[in-house]
């Protein structure tokens, strides 16, 4: 058929809206205004908006009236564009077995940015969305797609987003899940995590469960020498230990991290530093919460699980220097002598924030299972192998814990001397947060030296303390309860913490050992985030 005209177009329109023509003649004019997308652009312009105002009254011609108007959608003429989007709306309306298809083409053509589609028919728009991120096309960029996604349901009005779309909206983002790279994965989570079902106890439970699925399914195995794994394990226990509270538990995260990965978290290499550091700080905060998690398993599993922590806790604790290397320092810096005053050298590479998470960890397993240090409740239970084996551990464990803690008190004196009072600088944010590890670290070490030992004592983690600048002079914060319930849902505050890298300088001596003052802030790897996060197939 012949391209028609302006005029011609026009008199297609009034036969098809006339009735006195019969159904014969009305089809002729409609495909004539089919053929009008073929034309100029005045003509495909007027032919677009014919099509969606009549596309229903011709059933059989549904197919190409859609096929017609998304031809239209790669058109050179932006207005040709814009106008055919627009068209395809009102076809929704006309026809609403077409939205998913249209969700598809709008997604493609990254012009989602008017949402009258997703108001028009939310459930069906949302099922041609997941289907276009269930897709892999490397043209057409997920992360774009969750973007938009994120950003729309937040302004969804609730009679639209109801209990039945929100539970389309989890089903869906679940199976997208099984494949994600990193920044996907916590686009997914932000949109699970803005759903009202979600904000609930059983919601966020439920939320927890389907990241913990996702990551044992991901990495069955724990290899610590990858950082694909690494990061996925690390990203999944970042985003579980956002919901964790008294009544929303990471068990399966938590059991993992004790069967998997504490066992051979001395192996994961220097160049991942920052996510061992995460990891043992998810694992810190799950333990805080961690619900059936110990009691579900047995006393030769749970003392399993501890043997490795602590054998992971010995690796990271500090060597007592001998006298032998002590006289070589002291002779070595005899110039000095005069003018600084002894004090407590620091041992190369000692880390602090990894030995306030093990410490942490330590006490609330020993809560559990004081005997595994030695502990015990009647005299008779007191001559047992296990007490027994636990008083030797903790005998051979104590001068070097109490190394560590002659260390963390002097660099917390040095600190707090130090210390601006209601400072802002990032140095003094940066002394503050010091000062809470070491703190933290000398109030976990005295646990151990109660005989037995006693684990009635905990603190409140350096990294989720507010950045409130401590005085001068002050006191030092007093140990809170275990059963103290402490904020670690949606609702607290999760920024970037720092880690706490001991600075070289004077009073550490760190020069001797040849440290360097580098920044140990707690950035996102690289290696981590790159690629795609394996998922199951």
């Amino acid at each position: 058929m012949a391209k028609p005209t302006i005029a011609e177009l026009y008199t297609y329109y009034d036969t098809v809206s006339s009735e006195n023509a019969t159904q014969e003649e009305k089809e002729l004019a409609y495909r004539g205004i089919l053929a009008g997308t073929k034309g100029d652009d005045k003509e495909k312009r007027l032919a677009c908006q014919f099509i969606a105002r009549f596309s229903k009254k011709f059933e059989n011609l549904k197919e190409e009236s859609f096929n017609c108007i998304l031809d239209l959608c790669d058109d050179d003429d932006s207005n040709i564009r814009k106008q055919a989007v627009h068209d395809l709306l009102q076809l929704c309306k006309r026809i609403p077995a077409f939205i998913p298809r249209v969700a598809d083409v709008l997604v493609q053509m990254f012009q989602s940015e008017d949402s009258a589609l997703l108001h028009l028919e939310p459930k069906a728009t949302l099922a041609g969305i997941f289907n276009q991120m269930l897709t892999v096309n490397p043209d057409n960029p997920r992360e774009h797609i969750m973007k938009f996604l994120s950003e729309r349901l937040k302004h969804l009005p609730e009679n639209l987003l109801t209990t039945e779309v929100e539970e389309f909206v989890v089903d869906q983002t679940n199976k997208v899940l099984t494949d994600v790279s990193e920044e996907e994965f916590q686009l997914l989570i932000s949109i699970l995590s803005s759903l009202k079902c979600m904000s609930s106890v059983p919601g966020r439970q439920k939320l927890v469960c389907m990241i913990s699925d996702q990551a044992l399914q991901a990495c069955p195995q724990f290899n610590a020498t990858d950082p694909a794994c690494v990061a996925q394990i690390r990203e999944s226990c970042r985003q579980a230990a956002l919901c964790v509270s008294k009544n929303v538990h990471a068990t399966e995260l938590f059991n993992y991290l004790l069967q998997k990965v504490i066992p051979v978290m001395t192996k994961i290499p220097n160049e991942l530093a920052d996510d061992r550091l995460s990891l043992l700080r998810a694992m810190a905060e799950f333990s805080t919460h961690h619900g059936p998690a110990l009691s579900a398993i047995s006393i030769t599993e749970l003392t399993t699980h501890m043997t490795a922590l602590f054998d992971t806790l010995v690796h990271f604790l500090p060597e007592i220097p001998t006298t032998e290397s002590g006289a070589k320092v002291t002779e070595s810096e005899k110039a000095n002598e005069s003018e600084t005053p002894e004090k407590l050298a620091f041992p190369a590479g000692l880390k602090f924030s990894e030995l306030e998470c093990l410490l942490y960890v330590a006490c609330q397993l020993g809560r559990c299972r004081p005997q595994f240090y030695g502990g015990f409740s009647t005299e008779e239970e007191r001559e047992t192998p296990e007490v027994l084996e636990g008083i030797a551990r903790l005998k051979l464990v104590r001068p070097r814990l109490q190394y560590l803690g002659q260390v963390a008190h002097e660099y917390a004196q040095s600190i707090a001397g130090n210390l601006t009072e209601n400072g802002q600088s990032e140095d003094n944010k940066t002394k503050v947060f010091a000062h809470r590890v070491v703190t933290n670290i000398q109030n976990l070490v005295r646990n151990f030296f109660h005989n037995p030992p006693a684990f009635k004592t905990s603190i409140i983690l350096s990294w989720l303390q507010p950045l409130t600048p401590i005085s001068p002079g002050s006191k030092r914060p007093a140990s809170v309860s275990l059963d103290t319930d402490t904020k670690q849902g949606p609702g607290a505050a999760r920024k970037e913490q720092p880690r706490y890298v001991p600075p070289a300088g004077q009073w550490s001596r760190g020069d001797r050992f040849g440290w360097n003052n580098t920044s140990g802030d707690n950035r996102r790897r690289a290696g981590g985030a790159s690629g795609r996060i394996r998922g199951r197939r």
